[in-house]
C-alpha cells in the first residue's frame, strides 16, 4: 500500500490516500467556531433525471436544462422521496409499489444549486466544499469547473474551492447513480456465486450480483428482510467552511487508567497551514463535570511546526463518574472543550462528550476439558465482566436518508427501556448518524459495530476497492473513536463464515475476497485510530470452524429456526441445549399489530394469501409461523386475521422469551442478541419494534426476560433448578415461594426459601423437588412480585398452551388511577391467565403487556397515555384460553 496522508472531515480527523482528484486537501473536522467560517449549502436544492447515457461530459446540458427539475427543500435527500412528493413515484414500502420504482436505478441523477458567499468568506485562506455522504458513483461541478468524482457512500468528499468561488451566483452540480452499472462482467465473475439471491414468482428479485464492487448499504438491492429498493442521492449534508492559520483537527480520548485515579489521555492533532514557517499558539484543553463545573482544564505553549503535530495531555480525574452500559449503573458524560490561540486568531474544536470507562474482550481459555480448547467471549466494562443483551440493528428505513432524529430517538428509546445492554450494528446496512451514537451514549447502549461488509465475496485485489475501503475505514474509526458507547469493531458479517462452508469456486480457489480488508486492513487502522476498541475479525468468528460453539461468537440459526426438522424451529426447549460463548445472531418471525399490517399492505380489507401479502412476509417463513401456531395455539381449524396475528406473536414472543432467558442462565455464555431489533419497511418477520414504531407482542417478552434482575427455572434430573440474575451493583436479600399452583388457585402445595442474590452475579441459588402434581403450574414467586420494581415470578415451562386443561380464566381490574402523562392500572388474577392484556389501540405502548399470572397475583400496569386521550371506562383486561 502507498503511504497514506493526512486528510480531516469536519468532527472527524481522517487519514486517507486522497479525497479529491484535483486539490488534495486538509481541512478540520470541526465546527464553526472562533474566526473559522461555516455555511450551511442544505436547503433550496433542485433534482433532475437523465438517462444513464447523459454521462458526466454532458454536464453542460443539465447548466444549461430550464425544465423538468423538482425542488428539494433540504439535505440529506434521496431521489425516491420529491418523486413521492411529486406523484412520479408512489411509496415504494406500501403494497407492491417497489417494484415500480426500480426504473429509478436505470437513470442518472442530478442535483443543482445556486449559492452566494460572504466577502469574510472569500477571504479565508481556503474554502473546502464539504459533502458528508453521496450515494454513490458521483461527480461534482463548481461553476463549471469539474471537482472530481466519488464512489463510495461511507466517506465524504472534499476539495478546496478558493480559486473558482465567486461572491455570487455560484452554480454546484452533482450527478450521483446507483453505481451498479460501472461494475464489469469480469468483476461479477470473480464474486458470483457468493452473494445473497433469492428469485421467485412472490418476491421477484432480491439481492444483486453486482453489489460487492459498490460501497454503499448492501440491503438496499433486497434481503429475505428488504425489498428491492435501491438508494441513490445526498444522504448527508453540505457545506462550506472557511479556515486560516491554523486549526485543531481532531481529539482522540482514551481511559487509560480507573485505579486508584481515573486518568483520560487526550491526544490532540493540530494543522498549522504556512508550508515553512513556526508560529507560536496557546492550547487550552478543558473537561466540564456531568453537572457542568470544570473538572479540569490545562494550557500548552507550542511551537507550531507546519503541517501537522500532535499534543498528548493527561487529565487525573480524582472523583470520577464511571460510565456504565445499560441496568449495569449510569451513563454519565463528560464535556470536552478545546481552544487554539495563534495571535488574534481562535480555533475552538467542537465541543464533545465522553464516558470514562474500560472496555475489553476476554478471550481466555476457559479450564476445563483438556482435550477441546474453549474460551471465553466476554465483555468487561470498567473490569466487571457482563451478559451483553440485544439484538441486531439494521437501518430503519430502506431509504436510510430519511430517517428522521425523532425515529433514531424512538427506536433507541424502545432498546434502553426493554433493558438491552448492546446493538450489533449489522454489516449490510450503513455507518449510522451522530445522533444514533449520541444517543446510545446516552442511554448506555453499547455498541458492536460491524464494518460494512456482508453474506460475499469482496474484490479486495482491485487496488481501487482497497484503496476505498482504506478511506472508508479510517473515516468512520475516527470519527466514531470518542463514543463510550462503542465496544468493538468487527471485520464482516459471516464472510469467514461462508468461505468455510458455503463458497466453493474451481476457477478461483485461493480467491478469500476481502480477507485482506479484515485481517490485515481493518486491524491496523482499528489500532491506530482507537487502540482501545477491541477489534474481531468476522462475525461468527472463532477456533477452527468460523461458526463453532467453544470459542468466539456464533450464528445460531441451523439447530433452530433454519433447520431442515420443523419441530426444532418452533420448539423453545431447543435452546437449552446452546453451549456457545456468545450468541450474537439468532430469530423467530412473527407479525405486527393489526394497524401496521393495514398501513403497509396499502389496504383495511386485509387477506393472509396472494402477491402483496407475500411480498411482505419474509423469505426464511416457510410455513413457520403457522406450524408455530398449531403447535402451541390451535392444532387445526380455520385462522381469523385477528387469531394469527395474536397466537403468531404470541409464538414470537414465547421463542425469544424462553431462548433469552436460556442463554443469559448459561453459565459460559456472555451475550445473547437475537435477530432483530427494528425493521427497514413492514412485514411479517423478524423484529420486535415494527417499521412504524409499534412494539409487537415479542417485545414485551423480550423485556421481561432481560430485566436486571430476573429469576429463571429449568427442570433437571428431576429437580427445579433456579438461577438468579442480578446485574445491579448491589446484593438482594429475598424470600421465594417454591412449588406447585392448582389453576384454579385452590391448592398451593410450596415451601419457602431465603436467599441472596450477590451483585453482578448469576447462578443456581435453589433447588427444589419436581412436583408431580397434575393440572398446575410450577412457579417461584418472590416475595417482592407485587412491587412494580419487584422481582417477577418464574414459571417452568412443562407442556404447550394448548395441551393445557384451563379452567375459566378469572383476571379483573381492581383499579385505574390516572397520573398526569399516565395510566395506572391493577390486575388481579384468581386463576392462572395466560397472556394477559388491556384493549387498548395499537400504538399505545404499556410497561407490559401479553404476561401470565398466577392464581393470587397482582401487576400493575402503566400506560403511556394521558388519560384525557384514553376514556378510562373503555380500558378492559383479556387473556387467552384455549384448549384444542
Amino acid at each position: 500500500m502507498p503511504p497514506l496522508q493526512i486528510i480531516t472531515v469536519q468532527y472527524i480527523s481522517v487519514e486517507m490516500k486522497s479525497f479529491s482528484p484535483v486539490f488534495g486537501i486538509v481541512i478540520s473536522d470541526r465546527s464553526v467556531g472562533g474566526t473559522t467560517m461555516r455555511q450551511s449549502l442544505n436547503q433550496d436544492w433542485r433534482l433532475t433525471y437523465e438517462d444513464l447515457s447523459v454521462s458526466p461530459e454532458q454536464s453542460f446540458k443539465i447548466f444549461n436544462k430550464q425544465t423538468g427539475w423538482f425542488d428539494v427543500a433540504s439535505l440529506p435527500c434521496d431521489i425516491h422521496v420529491p418523486l413521492i412528493e411529486n406523484n412520479v413515484i408512489k411509496e415504494p414500502l406500501v403494497g407492491e409499489h417497489c417494484w415500480d420504482s426500480e426504473w429509478t436505478e436505470k437513470k442518472s441523477w442530478w442535483f443543482a444549486k445556486t449559492f452566494d458567499v460572504s466577502l469574510d468568506m472569500l477571504n479565508e485562506e481556503r474554502v473546502t466544499l464539504c459533502i458528508e455522504s453521496l450515494d454513490c458513483e458521483a461527480d461534482i461541478w463548481l461553476n463549471r469547473v469539474h471537482l472530481g468524482h466519488h464512489r463510495s457512500a461511507f466517506y465524504p468528499f472534499l476539495t478546496n474551492i478558493k480559486e473558482m468561488l465567486s461572491l455570487t451566483n455560484n452554480e454546484l452540480l452533482i450527478r450521483v447513480t446507483s453505481g451498479l452499472e460501472h461494475v464489469s462482467e469480469q468483476e461479477i465473475a470473480m464474486t458470483e456465486g457468493s452473494l445473497f439471491l433469492i428469485e421467485n414468482s412472490a418476491i421477484g428479485k432480491r439481492g444483486d450480483e453486482r453489489r460487492s464492487n459498490v460501497r454503499k448499504a448492501q440491503f438496499v438491492y433486497g434481503w429475505d428482510w428488504a425489498p428491492r429498493v435501491a438508494t441513490c442521492g445526498i444522504p448527508g449534508e453540505i457545506w462550506l467552511e472557511g479556515t486560516s492559520v491554523a486549526e485543531i483537527t481532531g481529539i482522540k480520548a482514551e481511559t487509560v487508567a480507573l485505579d486508584p485515579v481515573a486518568r483520560v489521555r487526550f491526544e490532540v492533532e493540530i494543522k498549522q497551514f504556512h508550508p515553512y514557517e513556526t508560529r507560536e499558539g496557546e492550547l487550552t484543553l478543558s473537561l466540564f463535570r456531568p453537572d457542568g463545573s470544570l473538572e479540569h482544564a490545562t494550557l500548552r505553549k507550542l511551537c507550531l511546526r507546519s503541517g501537522i503535530q500532535y499534543v498528548t495531555i493527561e487529565i487525573p480525574i480524582p472523583h470520577v463518574k464511571l460510565w456504565w452500559p445499560n441496568g449495569m449503573g449510569d451513563q454519565p458524560l463528560y464535556r470536552v472543550e478545546a481552544e487554539l490561540i495563534i495571535g488574534e486568531y481562535i480555533s475552538e474544536y467542537p465541543p464533545f462528550r465522553i464516558g470514562i470507562r474500560t472496555i475489553h474482550l476476554n478471550t481466555e481459555r476457559i479450564a476445563g476439558n483438556p482435550d477441546e480448547v474453549e474460551r471465553q467471549f466476554t465483555f468487561e466494562v470498567n473490569g466487571v465482566p457482563m451478559f451483553c443483551k440485544g439484538a441486531n440493528w439494521v437501518p430503519a428505513d430502506s431509504i436510510v436518508a430519511r430517517v428522521s432524529d425523532d425515529k433514531y430517538t424512538a427506536l433507541l428509546e424502545e432498546a434502553r427501556e426493554a433493558h438491552f445492554s448492546m446493538l450489533r450494528v449489522w454489516g449490510g446496512g450503513i455507518y449510522e448518524r451522530k445522533i444514533f451514537y449520541d444517543k446510545c451514549d446516552e442511554f448506555g447502549l453499547l455498541i458492536w459495530h460491524d464494518f460494512m461488509f456482508t453474506c460475499g465475496k469482496y474484490p479486495d485485489h482491485l487496488s481501487w476497492f482497497r484503496e476505498e475501503v482504506s478511506k472508508e475505514m479510517d473515516y468512520q474509526t475516527r470519527r466514531l473513536r470518542n463514543h463510550p458507547s462503542l465496544a468493538l469493531w468487527c471485520g464482516n458479517n459471516e464472510n469467514h463464515w461462508g468461505f468455510a462452508e458455503w463458497w466453493t469456486d474451481s476457477r478461483h480457489p485461493h480467491f478469500y475476497g476481502g480477507a485482506f480488508l479484515y485481517n490485515e486492513l481493518a486491524p491496523q487502522i482499528v489500532h491506530r485510530n482507537s487502540p482501545s476498541i477491541p477489534y474481531w475479525n468476522s462475525s461468527p468468528y472463532g477456533g477452527t470452524h468460523p461458526n463453532e460453539n467453544a470459542m468466539g461468537d456464533r450464528h445460531h440459526w441451523g439447530e433452530a429456526t433454519m433447520s431442515p426438522d420443523m419441530v426444532r424451529r418452533i420448539t423453545p426447549e431447543v435452546y437449552d441445549e446452546v453451549t456457545s460463548k456468545f450468541v450474537s445472531e439468532y430469530g423467530y418471525i412473527g407479525p405486527s399489530t393489526f394497524s401496521s399490517v393495514a398501513q403497509y399492505l396499502g389496504s383495511e380489507t386485509i387477506r393472509t394469501e396472494g402477491s402483496v401479502w407475500s411480498l411482505h412476509t419474509n423469505t426464511f417463513e416457510k410455513d413457520t409461523v403457522i406450524a408455530g401456531i398449531r403447535k402451541h395455539y390451535k392444532a387445526d381449524g380455520e385462522l381469523s386475521l385477528e387469531a394469527y396475528l395474536l397466537y403468531a406473536g404470541l409464538c414470537q414472543g414465547l421463542m425469544y422469551g424462553y431462548s433469552l432467558e436460556s442463554l443469559r442462565r448459561n453459565s459460559q455464555c456472555s451475550g445473547a442478541l437475537f435477530w432483530m431489533f427494528n425493521d427497514c419497511w413492514g412485514e411479517v418477520g423478524w423484529s420486535v419494534v415494527d417499521y412504524y414504531l409499534r412494539r409487537k407482542i415479542a417485545y414485551y417478552a423480550v423485556k421481561r426476560a432481560f430485566q436486571p434482575i430476573k429469576l429463571v427455572v429449568r427442570q433437571h434430573a428431576g429437580y427445579v433448578e433456579v438461577t438468579a440474575i442480578n446485574e445491579t451493583s448491589l446484593p438482594i436479600l429475598e424470600k421465594l415461594e417454591c412449588g406447585f399452583l392448582s389453576y384454579d388457585g385452590r391448592i398451593r402445595n410450596t415451601e419457602y426459601a431465603d436467599v441472596v442474590i450477590p451483585a453482578r452475579s448469576r447462578g443456581i441459588i435453589h433447588r427444589f423437588l419436581l412436583p408431580t402434581a397434575e393440572d398446575g403450574v410450577i412457579a417461584v414467586i418472590p416475595e417482592s412480585c407485587g412491587d412494580p420494581r419487584g422481582i417477577l415470578p418464574a414459571i417452568l415451562r412443562q407442556a404447550d398452551f394448548r395441551s393445557l386443561s384451563l379452567p375459566e380464566a378469572q383476571v379483573g381490574i381492581q383499579e385505574i388511577v390516572p397520573q398526569k402523562d399516565s395510566i395506572l392500572v391493577h390486575l388481579k388474577a384468581e386463576t392462572y391467565c395466560h397472556a394477559v392484556h388491556l384493549l387498548v389501540p395499537d400504538d399505545i405502548r404499556l410497561s407490559d403487556h401479553y404476561f401470565d399470572l398466577l392464581p393470587g397475583e397482582t401487576r400493575i400496569v402503566t400506560i403511556y397515555s394521558p388519560p384525557y386521550k384514553l376514556p378510562l371506562g373503555e380500558i378492559e383486561v383479556k387473556c387467552v384460553r384455549t384448549s384444542t
